[in-house]
């Protein structure tokens, strides 16, 4: 074999370890990735239920009332490990007039808080004899969220336009700085 042989095959070598260690050691950094493009929504436009990950749901009604299913936490909340069901109380913010940072942009912000339901026991299960209180499973994609729900919770969620063009909701998860989003779409 002559030199100039060994010395590219040794260089395709190095060039290939060198490309799988870029691309098994970079992760990608969302922190400079400004928020999604804002939109401008009348509170009439978000009455009805928004469906998210894992059997989420959130729905706002006439009048200010909320109801959540299974909703995790927002930001740094999400890593907590709970999932809330529950009615409160929903109200919108006008584009610019939100306050809390850009997590969810500069558009519209649907603020959210609320207070968990106490579960009801199951006729089924003889929970009523037993003075115990029945819980209804957690979907199977969210089994690890087991922890129980704060006494409140509220969140600041974005409205933006999915795909289609169409109204969507989102919040961030974990640390806000790594951006990774919630999305809720009508049902």
């Amino acid at each position: 074999m002559c030199k100039s042989t060994r010395v590219r095959r040794g260089l395709a070598a190095f060039a290939a370890v060198v490309a799988l260690a870029a691309g098994t050691s970079s992760c990608v950094d969302n922190r400079y990735a400004p928020p999604p493009q804002p939109i401008r929504v009348k509170a009439s436009d978000l009455h009805g239920t928004w469906k998210g990950w894992a059997g989420s749901s959130l729905t706002l009604q006439p009048g200010g009332v909320a109801e959540v299913t299974d909703l995790d936490g927002q930001e740094f909340r999400f890593d907590d490990g709970w999932r809330m069901t529950g009615t409160g109380i929903w109200s919108l913010s006008e584009p610019g007039s939100y306050k809390g940072g850009n997590t969810v942009g500069n558009g519209s912000v649907v603020h959210v808080t609320v207070n968990p339901v106490a579960k009801r026991p199951s006729k089924e299960t003889g929970a009523e004899r037993s003075g115990l209180l029945a819980s209804s499973p957690l979907p199977t994609d969210a089994a690890t969220r087991t922890v129980p729900p704060p006494a409140e919770a509220s969140w600041d969620i974005g409205v933006v336009k999915d795909k289609s063009g169409r109204p969507a909701l989102f919040f961030l998860t974990s640390d806000p700085d790594v951006r990774d989003t919630y999305y809720l779409s009508r049902s």
